[in-house]
């Protein structure tokens, strides 16, 4: 263990290597993991440390599941191998989400408040 490479990488590539790693797993057909792999851009921290921040708790559980293989392909990938990997939960980030039919319209109308007159215009339910 002590002669195994720790290069020096940046944030860039750390989150080329996520992105690779997020690919593979949705080739595999694993499409909650990679969701979740999905749902927060990792930052690279002091130490070697990768930070993710969850929007709940079930995600963050989920996440550190799968975090052996995601992490064997990180340092294999930058070559480092004292990565570790933090997973934070902040439910204030849940909020981004929209899960109902209502709740996505919400979200399109806060971004275009011209799709009511739509949605009034060709008389459409929610």
């Amino acid at each position: 263990p002590e002669n195994l490479p720790t290069e020096e990488f940046t944030e860039e590539e750390l989150q080329e290597g996520w992105t690779a790693y997020a690919s593979n797993v949705k080739e595999k057909g694993e499409k909650i993991l990679f969701s979740i792999i999905n749902a927060d851009i990792p930052k690279l921290k002091e130490n070697d440390v990768v930070q993710v921040t969850m929007p709940n708790q079930s995600m963050r559980v989920e996440l550190e599941r799968a975090s052996y293989p995601l992490l064997e392909f990180l340092k294999k990938k930058l070559q480092n191998y004292n990565l570790s990997l933090n997973v934070y939960v902040d439910e204030t980030q849940a909020k981004k989400y929209a899960f109902t039919p209502i709740e996505k319209f919400e979200k399109l109308r806060e971004k275009n408040p011209l799709i009511d007159k739509l949605r009034q215009e060709f008389d459409l339910d929610i």
